[in-house]
């Protein structure tokens, strides 16, 4: 081997662990620094400060529920996936938004049936199938949605329950949902059309 061919070679730098940079703790020490007393010293005002905190996290929740402020929001509604579900059903006309009304309108049938029974039984089953075309109609936009979600998302990414949460929100009127809608009827989100 000749002195050029020595002087190739990379230059190897031995290095030798010179360790953790601290003793290792007697057991006693380690022990000692994971013990914890498991009931506070003052339980009352512990449990009072768990309260406070619970508290503050429910209004915080609560005002995003009004506000839309997505970081906020409960468990249940978070994500990218759930929003895009809630602007696909608060962009679509559903027929059950009108449900609390049918439901009202049952109640006066009540009422009805008593001064005049036929009259009270041909509305009967006009609300009957109204309410019939209503749930139809909810199972067909739900069915879509979750489609139509599949194919943006990828199904691993669709929420388990997501269907039946989107379906319940189809019969509140627009006004009364939670988290407020934040698209207005026909503003489709992206991949929704």
């Amino acid at each position: 081997m000749s002195k050029d061919q020595e002087t190739d070679k990379p230059e190897v730098i031995n290095t030798v662990p010179v360790g953790k940079g601290r003793p290792t703790p007697k057991r006693k020490e380690a022990e000692a620094a994971n013990r914890r007393p498991l009931v506070p010293k003052d339980r009352k005002a512990a449990k009072r400060a768990a309260r406070a905190q619970r508290d503050l996290e429910f209004q915080k929740e609560q005002l995003a529920m009004k506000t839309g402020d997505e970081a906020n929001l409960p468990y249940a509604h978070r994500g990218p996936v759930r929003k895009w579900a809630r602007d696909y059903i608060d962009a679509r006309f559903n027929l059950a938004s009108y449900f609390f009304f049918l439901a009202f309108a049952v109640l006066l049938l009540v009422f009805l049936q008593t001064i005049n029974a036929q009259a009270a039984l041909i509305t009967m089953i006009v609300l009957y199938v109204l309410m019939g075309l209503m749930l139809v109609d909810s199972f067909l936009a739900t069915g879509k949605l979750k489609k139509k979600a599949i194919a943006k998302f990828g199904e691993e990414r669709i929420p388990r329950g997501l269907r039946w949460q989107m379906f319940g929100r189809t019969f509140y009127p627009r006004r009364w949902r939670r988290p407020i809608p934040t698209v207005d009827r026909g503003e489709w989100p992206a991949g929704a059309k």
